[in-house]
């Protein structure tokens, strides 16, 4: 094998000035206590997000003997399977196949259970790694540690991190850091020296990698480009092309290998077509906008949150398409003198080649087209033409020679100081599932999502005064979401319960009627229209509730809550018989609702069947022991009690 050139002079001298003289130890001791510092304050928070059904309920990842079954298995099927989501079957139900991260899960489970603690301190201690594994990546690249301290400082710090650190299931790109950044560093050992240990260590990482995330692909036009823009820049095109074909055809057997055993384990390669959201003219046309609003993360991280919604574009005729275009296009002009050093080159190959698998848009929703933590591999490009920038003496001829390195040495102290604070803030949005929430809402609140979202985390919780106001938001967005209208009128009735103000239960009828003209065959909405005319105020028609009930029952016969308010309306009209068949039916199919017993207590009664009505009040006692009646029913339950107890016989008797 023959060992790669050194860069020639004007090359080297290309290269920006050291931004320190700082010992290289000390650059790395920096550089990690720098990282541990901003994110130390994850491990006070808890678990958020997906982190509950991917981590707390998640039983698959208790035991290694389902270690067999993860080489063939989607990593979300098991979320599917608990969350009862509409699409639940034995196939799987998303595109996501990464066999790496469930047996990471697992160890981590084995180490930390339930402890939020033990998981944050290990994605710290994951992202200290890859912040140690970038700089040798990069001083390897630039032969300059000061440079490459300062580049994989600035990786550290940024708050586009918290996502990927702060968040226990964002670890996936930290975790396919510490395996690609290495991967990538022994094939630049292996070029350099030609040593074929380092190819092999180099295969055997990018097993590693691929197989924890799907944007490891990015490998191969990372490696291409490395072939003909860095180590064989200026040779001719055979000399060129032949070791970029021969290396990269390697990892892509590696990917070849990967995307079998994706294809045996999902049963498509890239997304089932079931799951595919918009065309590829879309997608394409799409593309330029989302570069551009990463770009724009990456420079003015202000408003960082889980929601960054990207409308997509429907014709290149749009300003949406054409603004980011010619936004790219004086990009690339302006970085055209970047690309004349070895280290500009290779920062806008590694961002460019790591960016491309993000940009798989055709089965995300426009809500989630963006995600912070996407940029954890492509932000490594950036942060050493940030760093370069800020080391090239050229910056700074404006300033008096005398202060020039004072200047310098602030304003980079300044930014890291800056970034570093940013970050701690954004760690603590990921706190619990209400901060994170609650953090969308206030830094994205023109956008529906994040009121949905926080809505339906209130409804959760049965906080109705708080869904309302977020499912109101969501209604003014998209007026026409029947799944909006159907929680928001559900929501009004309870608040009504709650509070007894006339407006709710005006605005649920009048959402009901405007759900049910868009979809007339909505079983929830005429459930929740036929209870408005079951309560006790001037619009109570009970038979007209049942009319509107009965209907709601007839297009789902097996919903356990439509049985339980047809069952208490009867109960209302004294016609017991009725009532105990449609009650007695809504608590086999929902064992657990509480109020079921409690009607089906009175039923009972009615019927003289004191035994059974006891039962059922003790229930309900028990599923709503905070309940605002609890206390009447247990004065009722002890009438009752008394009634079925023997008389006390007189004495002598």
């Amino acid at each position: 094998m023959k060992k790669r050139e050194p860069r020639s002079k004007k090359d080297s001298s290309e290269q920006p000035a050291p931004a320190s003289s700082l010992p290289r130890r000390w650059i790395v001791r920096l550089i990690l206590a720098a990282a541990f510092l901003a994110f130390a304050n994850t491990t006070f928070n808890g678990f958020a997000y997906d982190d509950t059904t991917q981590i707390l309920k998640n039983d698959f990842i208790r035991s290694f003997t389902n270690l067999p079954r993860a080489m063939v298995t989607e990593a979300w099927f098991w979320r599917a399977r608990l969350d009862q989501d509409p699409g639940e079957s034995d196939k799987p139900t998303t595109p996501y196949y990464r066999p790496v991260f469930t047996v990471y899960l697992m160890a981590c489970w084995a180490l930390f259970r339930d402890s939020a603690f033990g998981w944050h301190v290990g994605n710290v201690v994951l992202h200290m790694l890859a912040v140690y594994l970038v700089f040798l990546l990069l001083e390897r690249i630039t032969s300059n540690a000061p440079l490459s301290g300062l580049a994989a400082l600035l990786f550290a710090l940024h708050p586009l991190r918290s996502e990927s650190v702060a968040w226990i299931s964002g670890l996936t790109d930290p975790l396919l850091a510490v395996c690609f950044v290495p991967s990538f560093y022994h094939y630049v050992l292996f070029r350099e020296a030609g040593k074929r240990k380092h190819l092999y260590y180099a295969l055997g990482l990018f097993v590693l990698a691929i197989f924890e995330k799907e944007p490891a692909v990015g490998m191969l036009p990372l490696l291409a480009g490395y072939e003909m823009l860095i180590i064989n820049r200026g040779k001719s095109l055979k000399e060129i092309v032949r070791p970029a074909a021969l290396y990269t055809g390697m990892f892509l057997a590696v990917s070849a290998f990967y995307f079998g055993m994706r294809y045996k384990a999902l049963g498509f390669i890239l997304q089932d077509s079931k799951y595919v959201k918009h065309t590829p003219s879309e997608v394409l046309l799409t593309i330029p906008i989302v570069i551009c609003k990463y770009i724009g993360l990456l420079l003015w991280p202000v408003k960082l949150s889980i929601f960054h919604e990207t409308p997509i574009v429907q014709t290149p005729l749009s300003v949406r398409f054409i603004a980011p275009v010619l936004a790219l296009i004086a990009l690339g002009w302006l970085l055209r003198n970047v690309a004349s050093s070895t280290p500009g080159r290779f920062g806008l190959l590694f961002f460019v080649a790591n960016l491309i698998p993000v940009l798989n848009l055709g089965a995300f929703d426009a809500s989630f087209l963006i995600q912070e933590r996407y940029l954890y591999l492509p932000s490594i490009g950036f942060s050493l033409l940030l760093a370069m920038a800020l080391s090239n003496p050229k910056a700074w001829e404006w300033i008096a020679f005398g202060s020039r390195r004072a200047v310098q040495a602030a304003v980079i102290i300044g930014l890291c100081l800056v970034l570093g604070g940013k970050a701690l803030s954004q760690n603590l949005v990921w706190k619990d599932d209400e901060t994170l929430f609650n953090h969308g809402v206030e830094v994205a609140g023109e956008q529906l999502m994040p009121h949905y979202i926080l809505g339906f985390q209130y409804l959760k919780q049965q906080q109705w005064l708080k869904v309302v106001p977020e499912l109101e938001a969501c209604h003014e967005a998209d007026p026409k979401n029947k799944f909006t209208i159907t929680n928001l009128t559900a929501a009004h009735l309870q608040v009504y319960e709650l509070t007894k103000e006339r407006s709710h239960l005006d605005r649920a009828i009048a959402l009901a009627e405007d759900g049910l003209r868009l979809d007339d065959e909505n079983p929830l909405l005429w459930d929740s229209l036929g209870k408005t005319y079951s309560y006790d105020t001037e619009l109570k028609n009970l038979d007209r509730a049942r009319s509107f009930l009965m209907r709601g029952y007839r297009l789902q016969p097996n919903n356990a809550m439509i049985n339980f308010h047809i069952g208490t309306l009867y109960l209302k009209q004294q016609n017991i018989d009725a009532a105990l068949l449609y009650l007695e039916q809504s608590r086999m199919l929902a064992p657990g609702l509480p109020d079921i017993y409690k009607s089906l207590g009175y039923a009972y009664e009615n019927r003289g069947r004191l035994a059974e009505a006891i039962n059922s009040l003790e229930n309900y006692v028990l599923l709503q022991p905070n309940a605002l009646d609890v206390e009447r029913e247990k004065k009722h339950l002890e009438t009752l009690r008394a009634k079925v107890q023997p008389a006390p016989q007189k004495p002598g008797g």
